[in-house]
């Protein structure tokens, strides 16, 4: 039997539309100075302000992986999109940090129901050849709209305010939803995959004892990644001396870089690598340069970014090698939404988690980074 060719367009379409969808975690790092001093935030509220994205995530990715599996992928992904809407709008109307925080959860859990809907739309749509590299390709979508937020907000926030900004984003979404929907497949992509009930997947999902340990792994990757990524604007200009705007210049290239490693292992897997090594590499290497970089910030600003840069390319690879083990951890095709979401949710905890505690280690060290050092390099395990 011949093997399904894998349709590239729907894997393109998947992917910008999860590049979109990212452009709503980048957007704040940039803005966080202003938004801080609009609001009149601390360091610990402004780092509420860049996890609550992830805080509905937290504990409803797996309830909005099964009301994928059930509605379709389809309605999953417009429900998702309208939430980003709504969250940007509400956040440019906000004046204070209840506000703020509703409409970064609202944008949270839209971005949680694409995440946890494409990458069933990209198996689907690749061969059995393709898909690891296919789903490497996939996991690009959060470093690579977090660069270009960070490359573009900076230039926006030069002629408007955040505000315009939150509103620019929303609108933009928008009609990203109305040019790509048409990519996205109609028949099996979208139909619900099978008829048993809500609680009966869920259990099958929770009895996957590797599933349990990809989430995790996801978890303590978002923890390390994003939140050096969220708050390393702010480490460049308090602990290295940077101006703002070369700080968000120097942070997505840093965030870009990230993108060849999640390739490369999808490439890699496909040649045969397995995905525990891969892990582990990744792992071990963000550990040790998180380590020296927050606590040696006397080695000055070129040690400090190339130890950035080794942290995002190596770590890099962990996404794809953990979103590429999860058609054979699911217990059937049907429970991919539910399985999809419990990554997912191991990925939002860690991102949930990471900026405050971050914000209020250092805080709690009167201002020195140093104290960052020991939460990254705890999480630092590679997958066993």
């Amino acid at each position: 039997m011949e093997e399904t060719r894998t349709r590239w367009g729907v894997i393109f379409a998947a992917l910008a539309m999860g590049v979109v969808a990212a452009l709503h975690i980048g957007k704040v790092p940039p803005a966080l100075p202003t938004l801080r001093a609009d609001l009149g935030l601390g360091l610990v509220g402004g780092g509420f302000v860049l996890s609550m994205f992830s805080g509905l995530g937290m504990v409803l990715g797996l309830v909005t992986g099964g009301v994928a599996d059930r509605i379709g992928r389809r309605r999953m992904t417009l429900a998702g999109y309208s939430l980003l809407v709504a969250g940007g709008a509400l956040g440019a109307i906000a004046t204070d940090l209840p506000v703020m925080l509703t409409s970064r959860a609202l944008e949270g859990l839209g971005f949680m129901a694409v995440g946890v809907t494409m990458p069933g739309i990209v198996s689907e749509a690749a061969s059995a050849r393709d898909r690891p590299l296919a789903l490497g390709l996939w996991s690009v979508f959060t470093p690579l709209g977090f660069a270009i937020a960070l490359l573009s907000a900076p230039l926006a926030l030069a002629v408007m305010d955040w505000r315009a900004l939150w509103l620019g984003l929303a609108g933009l979404s928008a009609l990203t939803l109305l040019a790509l929907r048409p990519m996205l497949p109609l028949p099996a992509a979208s139909a619900p995959a099978t008829r048993s009930g809500f609680g009966q997947r869920l259990s099958d999902v929770l009895a996957r004892p590797r599933l349990w340990l990809i989430a995790a792994t996801f978890g303590a990757y978002a923890f390390q990644w994003v939140t050096l990524m969220a708050w390393l604007p702010t480490y460049l200009v308090d602990g290295l001396g940077f101006a703002l705007a070369p700080a968000s210049a120097v942070t997505a290239l840093i965030v870009v870089v990230n993108v060849p490693g999640n390739i490369g292992a999808g490439a890699l897997m496909r040649a045969g690598w397995p995905p525990r090594r891969i892990i582990g590499i990744g792992s071990t290497v963000m550990g040790i340069t998180a380590a020296a970089l927050f606590l040696g910030p006397e080695f000055g600003a070129a040690a400090g970014i190339g130890l950035c840069l080794l942290f995002s390319v190596a770590g890099g690879g962990i996404p794809a090698a953990l979103f590429a083990q999860i058609p054979q951890a699911s217990p059937s095709a049907s429970h991919a939404g539910q399985a999809n979401g419990m990554l997912m949710q191991g990925s939002a905890t860690g991102q949930f988690l990471g900026p405050p505690l971050i914000g209020a280690a250092v805080t709690a060290t009167g201002g020195d980074w140093s104290g960052a050092a020991l939460l990254t390099a705890l999480l630092a395990r590679p997958m066993r």
